[in-house]
């Protein structure tokens, strides 16, 4: 190859295509052709393949070995250059002016002393001579095809190096796209695994991209042969045709997963079993022998992956419009995937000489696969959510039903039981024993219908598990002890002895404890149910991490053939018809096994027949770490097609009666039935819709004498506001009634304990409410005169006390200054006649004339103490706004008597008034003097501490009660004490206006 015409700036890289001189069956060296010029067999075309060309008429086959020589001529540069081969098939070395270059595998006349090796390589060699001798043997004894199909790089060294790097980076590339790929789909894969939701697509697409990956790694550059360089060749190569071969199987399955209208699971088992069977036998194989029948393989994975095209286009034009773009995704994977391999088998044939376009295509292949399993996921989330829907309408009705059927059940249930029980007790006249028989079996049969109709609303809802536990620490032998005094109650003369065995040493149980007694009531009810006489007897004992609780009884026992089914539902029923004509409702131990097992115990029995049984269930200690959580309160649902119409709340109806009541409900016919049912009564009412509404009413008066709550509202909960009334008004002080529709025995409880006074059902009978609202309003009506009497003795106290103090100051003057003593009689008289007014105790004044009571107070201590007293007033309030009379003179009496009078020097008292919102006022009484002790701060606001102390805890009560603010002290000994309180801007408004 001639050179001399060669522009090197332009292209520093050229290929050498071209004849070369080729000697067959010969493995020449450099020194050969320095000691002889052998005689060419041929010149033969590169890039090509030797199999299939003459020489001297005779065809040359794939297997043997040849030698290659080029010579570059007029090579206008000097330096270092680079020469870079692809593909050699099968093993190769090259030697570059006279030296060996590199070498792959190992090339030799006779098969058994050749090696196979066929890895692009890149080498460089330094030439400062005009002429450079190229010298290529090969040898192949395994390949179906060989010589130099791929071309011959030469050029200079930084520019191949940098081609050379550029192909490793695309090449690695491919591979981390296709790693991260896999990753992804195992995780997502594990992901439904955990959720026992298998999605097997997810893990198929995983599998294809890491047998692509694999594959991509061993082709074109082999970039993971510079991670495997001590693995041989032929094992490499190997499993390079078997995770080809491995991917398209799984593509199959791929496929039929994806969609089965595409391809059967007969022609997919064909193929995994075609496929699957070549990939057995490529390990054991030589390259020489399964590349034979590889190409008959490719054949078959490529006629499937035309068959799976054209379902794929008959399929896209069959969908409907609401899955046509499936549809074409679908189409599209596959024809890229056929793209694929068709350009795998060009680049294996040495039709092209890279790998651009199959990459490509093996990306955008798994792009649209990622886009089809993020389509079914959507599709999937989008049917469950429809599900969902359905389901959550259908376990609304189910629990409707439910519901509604055992409360119109209860009623007749309860009829019939009560009517039979009297007429069997002689209520009509005395019934002979034929009649009582009949009567008795009538009243059990009621009793155990009953029983079913509360049952079944449990069982059903653990059968769905719709069971939420409140779970906690539980005195076990405390709940044992409860359970017994009711059953102690229910023996109906039976001779049974009850008995509490647990140890006051056992530890504390982790359960829900109302789950608890109910499983507790289960079990004793039915050992006393089949026992006529003898122990009931309930033990326990620590297991390691949890407690056995063993209830025994001395009854009939078990069949042994009824004992493996006795927790399923209604055997315990057959049993009881074999043995007790009394038998349960079938649904109780069933009922209890749930439990125990939502606690996450067991629950085992043991019995032999006339001699008793033993039920033993295990339950966790309390100090054992529980993934369980307290579950927050169900929220009430109260389903309802009445419009709300636009009102403003709340609501102030005045009434004949002035016991105001407040009634907080959020349904609209029901306030409206309330609000009828007060008017009727003359009651005055204030109606609000929501719990902080009611709250706010509240802080505005405390004038209420009930206050009717509903349990369940949209901001906040019946609980909630009944919690922060309780925190505020005790249960006397202000009585609380709760509406709620669901009156289970659970919900009265949490009522009972969260503070509420009694309560009434929805739908609730107007008679029923009523009495209950007559009957807590006295109880307020009592509580009121009682504090009434209350406040007129804190304020008997406090105006002896002022008028005591004060006129010992007017004596002081007397003597000392006459005409003083005088005006100050004058003053304290005009201020006597305005704090005796004992005809309406709660009744305000305004804040003006608090001002000059306390300013007439002060001018008497001037008075007496002279130039030790200095006052300091702040005022920036309205004058008119409503204060308790007798606030402000006390604090300011304490301030100057314990504060600064303690000490000789004095001091100065500083009284601030000030607004600190559009609603509230802030009062400040602060003074220099000695301070208090940290032990009589803690005791100045605690009744009964003494005579100094009377005053501020009468003032703190009185706020309190009618505000719900406290009196805040602060104070440093030896700096000084600051009294503070607030108390509403406006003057508290009559209920009603």
């Amino acid at each position: 190859m001639d050179l001399s015409a060669w522009d090197f700036k332009q292209n520093k890289r050229i290929k050498l295509d071209g004849e070369w001189q080729f000697y067959w069956n010969q493995l020449l060296t450099p020194e050969d052709f320095k000691a002889a010029k052998p005689v060419p067999s041929t010149y033969m075309q590169v890039p090509s393949r030797w199999n299939g060309k003459a020489i001297n008429g005779k065809r040359l086959p794939a297997h043997g070995s040849a030698t290659y020589r080029m010579v570059l001529r007029n090579v206008p540069i000097h330096g270092i250059f680079a020469l870079k081969k692809t593909n050699i098939r099968f093993s190769s070395s090259v030697y570059v002016a006279g030296h060996k270059l590199f070498e792959d595998g190992q090339p030799s006349t006779n098969a058994a002393a050749y090696r196979p090796g066929n890895v692009p390589q890149t080498g460089l060699f330094a030439s400062d001579q005009n002429d450079i001798e190229i010298i290529v043997q090969v040898a192949n004894y395994d390949y179906i095809n060989a010589g130099i199909p791929i071309s011959i790089y030469f050029g200079d060294q930084a520019t191949m190096i940098a081609d050379q790097q550029k192909s490793m980076a695309r090449e690695f590339s491919i591979l981390a796209i296709l790693s991260i790929l896999s990753f992804i789909y195992f995780i997502c894969f594990a992901t439904t695994i955990i959720y026992n939701m298998k999605d097997y697509t997810l893990l198929l697409s995983g599998i294809i991209c890491l047998l692509f990956s694999l594959y991509h790694g061993l082709i074109g550059e082999r970039p993971l042969l510079y991670f495997l360089s001590g693995i041989p060749f032929e094992v490499l190569y190997k499993i390079k045709d078997m995770s080809s071969i491995a991917a398209f199987i799984v593509v199959a399955l791929f496929f039929y997963q994806v969609h089965k209208n595409m391809i059967s699971f007969k022609l997919t088992l064909a193929v995994t079993v075609v496929l699957g069977s070549f990939l057995v036998m490529v390990p054991f194989l030589s390259i020489h022998v399964y590349t034979q029948i590889h190409s008959y393989i490719i054949v078959f994975y490529e006629l499937m992956l035309v068959w799976l095209l054209l379902k794929a286009a008959i399929l896209y034009v069959r969908s409907p419009d609401t899955s046509r773009f499936k549809s074409l995704l679908l189409f599209m994977s596959i024809l890229t995937i056929n793209l694929y391999s068709l350009d795998t088998i060009l680049f294996a044939l040495s039709v092209n000489e890279n790998l651009l376009l199959g990459q490509l295509y093996i990306i955008v292949f798994n792009i649209i696969m990622i886009f089809l399993i993020v389509l079914r996921f959507f599709e999937a989330y989008h049917t469950i959510d429809a599900m969902k829907d359905r389901l959550l309408q259908l376990d609304k009705i189910k629990d409707d039903f439910l519901s509604n059927t055992s409360h119109e059940l209860k009623t007749p249930l309860n009829a019939i039981v009560n009517i039979t029980d009297s007429l069997l007790k002689g209520v009509e006249g005395p019934v002979n024993e034929k009649q009582a028989q009949n009567l008795a079996i009538v009243t059990g049969s009621g009793r155990r219908l009953t029983h079913l109709v509360n049952e079944l609303l449990d069982y059903s809802k653990m059968k769905y598990g719709d069971i939420t536990l409140v779970m906690s620490s539980v005195d076990l032998k405390a709940s044992v002890d409860s359970v017994i005094r009711v059953h102690q109650y229910l023996l109906g003369g039976k001779q049974i002895s009850l008995v509490n065995h647990i140890p006051a040493g056992v530890p504390s149980v982790y359960a829900d404890s109302n789950r608890l007694i109910q499983i507790l009531h289960n079990l004793i009810g039915n050992a006393v149910k089949y026992s006529d006489q003898g122990v009931v007897e309930v033990s326990a004992a620590v297991l390691g991490q949890r407690v056995e609780v063993h209830v025994r009884d001395t009854g009939i026992g078990i069949p042994a053939h009824l004992q493996d089914r006795i927790f399923d539902a209604y055997e315990q029923a057959a049993a009881a018809s074999d043995t007790n004509p009394d038998g349960g409702t079938g649904l109780g131990l069933s009922i209890t096994k749930k439990l125990v097992e939502l606690h996450g115990g067991e629950i085992v029995v043991s019995s032999s027949p006339g001699v008793g049984s033993r039920f033993s269930f295990t339950l966790p200690l309390a100090g054992r770490a529980s993934n369980q959580n307290v579950s927050p309160q169900a929220k009430e649902t109260q389903p309802t097609d009445l419009h709300m119409p636009n009102m403003e709340y709340p609501l102030y109806i005045p009434g004949k009666i002035d016991e105001p009541i407040l009634v907080v409900d959020d349904d609209y016919a029901n306030l409206q039935s309330m609000i009828n049912l007060f008017k009727l009564e003359g009651h005055s009412i204030v109606v609000v819709n929501r719990g902080q509404l009611a709250l706010h009413e509240l802080s505005r008066s405390s004038h209420f004498f009930l206050v009717i709550l509903d349990m369940t509202m949209p901001d906040m909960s019946g609980y909630e506001v009944l919690k922060q009334i309780r925190e505020r008004f005790t249960s006397f002080e202000l009585p609380v009634l709760m509406l709620t529709a669901r009156n289970r025995a659970a919900d009265i409880k949490l009522c009972m304990e969260n503070g509420a006074n009694d309560f009434v059902g929805k739908p609730f009978a107007a008679e029923e409410l009523m009495a209950r609202v007559r009957s807590l309003t006295k109880l307020k009506a009592s509580v009121k005169n009682a504090r009434d009497a209350e406040i007129a003795f804190l304020r008997s106290q406090i105006n002896p006390h002022f008028l005591f103090n004060a006129l010992n100051s007017i004596a002081e003057l007397c003597m000392d200054d006459p005409e003083q003593a005088e005006e100050l009689t004058l003053q304290l008289s005009q201020y006597l006649r305005g704090s005796f007014d004992f005809k309406q105790l709660d009744s305000l004044t305004t804040l003006r004339k608090e001002l000059e009571l306390v300013e007439a107070y002060l001018h008497i201590e001037k008075a007496r103490f002279g130039p030790r007293l200095h006052v300091e007033y702040d005022v920036d309030a309205n004058l008119e706004i409503g204060i308790p009379p007798l606030v402000l003179q006390p604090i300011v009496e304490n301030a100057i008597r314990h504060g600064l009078m303690s000490n000789f020097r004095g001091g100065t008292v500083k009284l601030s008034i000030k607004k600190a919102t559009e609603s509230w006022v802030n009062f400040t009484v602060e003074d220099d003097g000695s301070g208090i002790g940290d032990q009589k701060l803690q005791a100045l606001l605690t009744p009964g501490a003494g005579s100094k102390g009377v005053g501020l805890w009468n003032i703190s009560q009185r706020i309190k009660l009618l505000y719900g603010t406290n009196l805040i002290i602060e104070s440093v000994e030896g700096t000084g004490t600051k009294v503070s309180f607030s108390i509403p801007a406006e003057p508290i408004k009559p209920t009603g206006g």
